[in-house]
């Protein structure tokens, strides 16, 4: 007999719990974070991904500088020299437009070369210099490509005359501005090497302004090659000119990386992601603007922190500075021989050295 009382007995209700609750979506959500909570992470990731330079990127930045520059140009042709032109001296107005298109895309690949390498405390000098070499050699190499255009196109007339062709005809028209191709890259090809030697020159590298002065010869011929291949003269002038500033920033760009040897990529740091391709044989690294590869982003590094010597065999990276710290793969050094992949860190700022050719080996390394 029970002792409830019937109040009591009318407040019980019977739990009554179904299939069908126990396969509804709310208790199975449950269920799901319960047994995610009892997962052990066996993998973290520690610290952000690791950038390294990209290739692709500068020839990006050294392309769209070239195209920049072809604008730039078509405005100077289309709105400036119309005021200063010379309908009687043809020669100093084509040497004037040649070299207002050296100087132009040059100045241009200068500007996107230190944009690409992020070292904008040296922009004021390379551009100061990058200006002198670009009018010297936009004016010397102008004169050569004027009068190697100018004798290759009287050379071309007279051929065709001598053809039987009427300077008037239709025909002899086409036959003039197919054959004026060649000649046309052949001159432009002197425009993109004042271009090239300039960004090189602008850097004080003079290894490297063979290398970009070679890209750029190729660069203006592939411009000048194809400046005429729009009917309408306007058309073709903005299309030429942008095709020659893209052909001689590109050529320059792919140059560079098709011979680079050897070059140093930040990995971690304030410019990661930036590349540097080691042209000489000394290399200064620091956060001063006089080092050669100046780490602007970090605070913590000595203004001229480590030397890295370039040899047969690999390279050599030493502590210049005796308050900053110098790690190469993870250890304390003064000095340590490099090989390809080995690491580098100074202050808050993480490099790999590159060299091309050879396998990753840990380096030897001199202790403190």
């Amino acid at each position: 007999m029970s002792n409830s009382t019937p109040e009591e007995e009318g407040q019980k209700k019977p739990l009554r719990i179904s299939a069908e609750m126990m396969d509804s979506a709310e208790v199975n959500s449950v269920v799901d974070r319960l047994q995610e909570a009892k997962k052990v992470p066996l993998i973290r990731e520690i610290g952000a991904p690791e950038k390294t330079g990209s290739s692709l990127q500068a020839v990006v930045w050294l392309i769209g500088a070239g195209l920049v520059g072809g604008v730039l140009t078509w405005g100077a042709w289309e709105f400036l020299f119309p005021l200063f032109r010379n309908d009687e001296d043809a020669t100093a107005t084509n040497v004037v437009a040649s070299a207002s298109t050296a100087v132009l895309v040059g100045l241009l690949l200068v500007i996107g070369d230190v944009l690409k390498e992020g070292a904008y405390s040296k922009f004021p000098q390379r551009l100061g210099i990058g200006m002198v070499a670009a009018v010297i050699l936009g004016l010397a190499l102008g004169f050569v490509a004027n009068a190697l255009y100018n004798s290759g196109f009287e050379q071309i007339y007279d051929d065709l005359v001598a053809s039987g062709l009427s300077p008037g005809s239709d025909e002899f028209f086409e036959q003039l501005l197919n054959r004026n191709q060649l000649n046309r890259g052949l001159a432009w090809s002197f425009i993109g090497l004042a271009a090239g030697l300039t960004i090189g020159i602008s850097a004080l590298q003079w290894r490297r302004a063979l290398l970009t002065g070679g890209g750029g010869i190729v660069g203006g011929f592939i411009g000048g090659y194809l400046f005429d291949i729009l009917p309408s003269e306007n058309v073709s002038q903005i299309v030429g000119l942008l095709i020659t500033g893209l052909a001689i920033g590109g050529v320059i760009a792919l140059t560079e990386e098709a011979a680079k040897t050897s070059w140093i990529e930040i990995t971690h740091g304030g410019m990661a992601g930036k590349q540097f391709i080691l042209y000489q044989r000394t290399i200064t690294l620091g956060s001063a603007p006089k080092a050669d590869i100046t780490l602007i982003k970090d605070e913590t590094v000595p203004g001229l922190a480590a030397v890295l010597e370039k040899s047969g065999s690999g390279a050599t990276v030493s502590a210049t500075d005796p308050s900053g710290i110098l790690f190469v793969n993870g250890v304390e050094t003064t000095q340590a021989s490099l090989r390809d992949g080995d690491s580098i860190s100074m202050g808050k700022t993480a490099l790999r050295f590159r060299e091309r050719g050879q396998k990753a080996v840990n380096s030897g390394v001199v202790r403190n």
